[in-house]
């Protein structure tokens, strides 16, 4: 009787033991893909893709930080995981430009916009060809842009908003008359 006791407890424990590795690995499965970008190698990308202007003006250690400057904007302000349902976020590359430029006096280098902007190209096309982001065609995103309607002032908020549905702001505008009369 003990035996069939043990037996059974054993039986048990290596079915919940299965299961729990089962649901590890199915869980690590459906992870995405992780990219390591080795810092070394994103350098040495970057200096043979700059022209010669630039490398002769920008030390190794420069464009380590600028690097690093680099991805500390992509991390801070662009990019979310892949299974996340935000909306994706469309920038321009001198909004990297400038961040940069305004960090560079912090890290002590000293680099012209056209240098920042050509390491920024290098950085961008060394993450793209290691699979660490995808930057689509501009001329697909040119296309998307033109289709969707953008917004340049208070007026076309206002136009829009009412073709599309309640004006939301006279319910506000008729709260605070009521509490002023």
């Amino acid at each position: 009787m003990a035996f069939l006791i043990l037996a059974g407890a054993a039986l048990v424990v290596v079915v919940v033991g299965l299961w729990a590795t089962g649901h590890a690995v199915h869980t690590t499965a459906a992870m995405p893909d992780q990219i390591v970008v080795d810092v070394h190698e994103a350098i040495e990308f970057c200096a043979q893709a700059l022209i010669d202007e630039h490398t002769g003006q920008l030390s190794y250690d420069d464009l380590r930080r600028l690097l690093r400057l680099h991805l500390e904007w992509i991390q801070a302000y662009h990019w979310s995981p892949a299974s996340s349902d935000s909306t994706p976020i469309v920038f321009e590359q001198f909004d990297a430009v400038s961040y940069v430029m305004e960090r560079i006096t912090v890290t002590g280098v000293e680099a012209t916009e056209a240098q920042v902007a050509a390491v920024i190209q290098a950085h961008s096309d060394y993450l793209q060809v290691m699979g660490a982001i995808h930057i689509e065609d501009p001329v697909d995103v040119e296309a998307d842009l033109k289709e969707m309607p953008l917004l340049s002032s208070g007026a076309d908020i206002a136009a829009q908003i009412e073709e599309s549905g309640p004006n939301l702001s006279t319910d506000s505008t008729e709260d605070n008359q009521d509490s002023d009369g």
